[in-house]
């Protein structure tokens, strides 16, 4: 009896043991989404951006960034996930940008060291810190003003959607922009449609009339958290009384 006692506890032990070797490490929340990445070298002050999306399955990461070392254009990103360590490359045209860090829960700020031997877009090792904050989906209805440098300020209002998130470097931007012009002011905005991308905190917005014809594309930053997008415009001359103009377009989604 006490040798089937004895089996029983040692059983019991040997099965709690087991249980607690075999959880999996915790999954940190989905990393999917619009990630602006900034690499700081230990060798300049000079910081460099990579913006894109990533899309997280499981412990994976893949996507595409807007490239910011020296080179122009998109490198693929893929990573994986060890509970909270973080490994990700960014492949730069066949160099590769090794990124390694943690994943703190719940803040949207990634954080950690990276390296990357010579290649075709820096000609030196490099090693430094970076850091990625995850910037929200734009979308719903706003509200701003376009500020001139001569003809005062304009309300604007309308509503912009974020695409859905494809693992590019860029999602697609749509919307509509509607102007209460004063008299003084050109009749630009009063019927326009928004069709552009975002990448990071970096949107691109190609505004279009009634007839179809572009009035004009401003090149802006959005804050980090996506609740703000500002940018200068120019409007072009567009008949006699109407001379063009300038200033800065800032809208905000409440």
């Amino acid at each position: 009896m006490r040798r089937a006692r004895l089996g029983c506890v040692l059983l019991g032990i040997a099965f709690l043991a087991g249980c607690g070797t075999s959880d999996p490490k915790p999954t940190p929340s989905t990393l999917s989404g619009n990630w602006s990445i900034t690499l700081n070298r230990h060798a300049t002050t000079d910081p460099q951006t990579f913006s894109g999306f990533l899309v997280q399955s499981g412990n994976t990461l893949s996507g595409s960034v807007i490239l910011g070392d020296g080179c122009s254009g998109v490198g693929p990103v893929a990573g994986t996930l060890d509970g909270q360590n973080l490994n990700m490359t960014i492949n730069e045209f066949g160099q590769e940008l090794s990124l390694a860090g943690s994943v703190p829960t719940g803040n949207g700020i990634l954080s950690g060291g990276f390296s990357t031997l010579p290649g075709g877009c820096t000609a030196f090792p490099n090693t430094g810190t970076w850091v990625a904050q995850l910037v929200p989906p734009i979308r719903g209805t706003f509200h701003g003003t376009l500020t001139s440098a001569g003809n005062g300020n304009t309300n604007i209002t309308g509503d912009l959607e974020q695409g859905d998130n494809t693992g590019a470097s860029t999602a697609a931007l749509t919307g509509t922009v509607t102007a209460n012009i004063p008299q003084q002011f050109c009749n630009y905005l009063t019927t326009a449609t928004i069709s552009g991308s975002i990448s990071g905190t970096r949107a691109t917005l190609n505004i279009f009339g009634p007839d179809g014809l572009q009035i004009t594309q401003i090149e802006a930053s959005t804050t980090p958290d996506a609740t703000s997008v500002t940018g200068p415009y120019v409007f072009q001359r567009i008949s006699n009384t109407c001379f063009g103009d300038q200033g800065v377009f800032q809208i905000t989604f409440p």
